[in-house]
């Protein structure tokens, strides 16, 4: 008996611990589920229309343009607002454009992309918009390749999956399963003001910028540039590749920002046609926003996204000497996003954690002073000085700065409102 003893007490206590490891082998956790949109050439080249208000359901980008605010139903098309009066914003219409992500205007026309297409529409009468040019296929992707079906945008929802420790998907923050992209909600990822005679203001995530009669596109791994002194006709120019992993522009006087998921690219805009890398800014690897205020560079760095970083911080970059940035210093954030300057303060998204204010006067002292939790936020645009936008997961929000330290709320629009 005395042999057998530990050979039993040994068999129970693996036995118990294999047991508890079946009951521990699975988690649950929220995805946020893409689940593929097919459409023909026919189907989104149709003519643009205005259609009746529709929820807000999936918001993407916004931009601001005279009293309108634009926001883009990721895929769908985009929302217009009247925000003459910033307590009470007024729904005017939708318009439908499958596979749009992106805006800007110049001059009552609007540039948007309409899946493999850049369109330019007249929205002279904001409620009937014409679609007055459109080049198709712009990105080249297509070229030698002509299926039946293009992949136009993603149908976004939230599942909860139970996932065995068996299963190749555990410990995975997003993975493809039956056709459908699954992304950890907790790490799913998703404006400052730039503002010249006949432009709108777009956030610091946005691929599409005007710069006087030049409209340029950030995609993947170059730059375009668009002459539009005729904006109802923009034409190509040049085509300025730089790498991969291209997020977002920011352009600031004679310079482009362009973020990357690695890095920040300055370009120089003298000649605008043919934009010029003057320099890089190299990080860890993460996906970043860039906006710019003098001679000062502020980069967000984020972790658990698409880019595989594993950092979440502000870089502030000296860029006095543009072809040679450095580091002035990092501050740790919880989960930041996009971020807006105005005035000496920076207004910083941070998620699903809300957004905070930063005094941003002294860039190796800068300090939170105050924060706003308990909401969504991706992006942020500074208006003016007494006047911020955000928009987040769960809707769009206006505030009154005039104290920046004590944002009060003016109005906002809810997801399925």
């Amino acid at each position: 008996m005395k042999s057998i003893l530990p050979v039993l007490i040994l068999f129970i206590t693996l036995t118990t611990l294999q047991s508890c490891l079946e009951d521990s082998c699975n988690e649950q956790r929220t995805f946020i589920q893409y689940t593929p949109v097919y459409m023909t050439k026919a189907q989104f080249r149709k003519n643009i229309s205005p259609s009746d208000t529709r929820p807000l359901e999936n918001p993407g980008k916004m931009y601001f343009y005279k009293q309108y605010l634009f926001i883009n139903e990721m895929g769908k098309g985009i929302h217009i607002f009247d925000m003459s009066d910033d307590s009470n914003p007024v729904k005017l219409t939708f318009y439908d454009i499958p596979g749009n992500f992106d805006i800007s205007a110049k001059d009552n026309i609007i540039y948007a992309d309409n899946a493999i297409d850049l369109i330019a529409i007249d929205i002279t009468d904001i409620l009937q918009p014409k679609i007055v040019k459109r080049i198709e296929d712009y990105k080249g992707l297509y070229s030698t390749y002509d299926p039946s079906f293009y992949y136009v945008y993603s149908i976004k929802s939230n599942q909860t999956l139970t996932l065995d420790c068996t299963d190749n998907n555990f410990n995975r923050v997003s993975f493809i399963q039956e056709n459908n992209f699954n992304v950890d909600a907790s790490f799913d990822p998703k404006s400052t003001v730039i503002s010249a005679s006949g432009t709108g203001v777009g956030g610091s995530f946005a691929r599409f910028t005007v710069v006087n009669d030049f409209l340029y596109i950030a995609e993947d791994f170059h730059i375009k540039s668009y002459s539009v002194t005729n904006p109802a006709n923009p034409e190509l120019k040049s085509n300025n590749q730089l790498g991969w992993g291209i997020e977002t522009i920011f352009p600031y006087k004679d310079k482009l920002f362009v973020g990357s998921n690695s890095g920040m690219f300055i370009l120089d805009i003298a000649t605008p046609e043919y934009p010029v890398l003057l320099s890089s800014f190299n990080h860890a690897r993460a996906c970043d926003p860039v906006i710019v205020h003098e001679n000062t560079a502020y980069i967000t760095l984020r972790n658990g996204t698409a880019c595989q970083g594993f950092i979440n911080q502000l870089d502030v970059v000296d860029i006095t000497n543009i072809k040679e940035p450095k580091l002035i210093k990092s501050y740790p954030m919880t989960h930041p996003h996009g971020l807006s300057y105005s005035d000496g303060y920076i207004y910083l998204a941070e998620g699903k954690n809300g957004f905070k204010i930063l005094n941003a006067k002294k860039e190796n002292d800068i300090k939170t002073i105050g924060e706003v939790k308990n909401i969504d936020s991706y992006d942020m645009i500074s208006i003016a000085k007494d006047r911020l936008f955000m928009i987040g997961d769960d809707g769009f929000y206006q505030y009154n700065v005039s104290d920046p330290a004590e944002p009060k709320l003016k109005s906002c629009i809810k997801i399925n409102q």
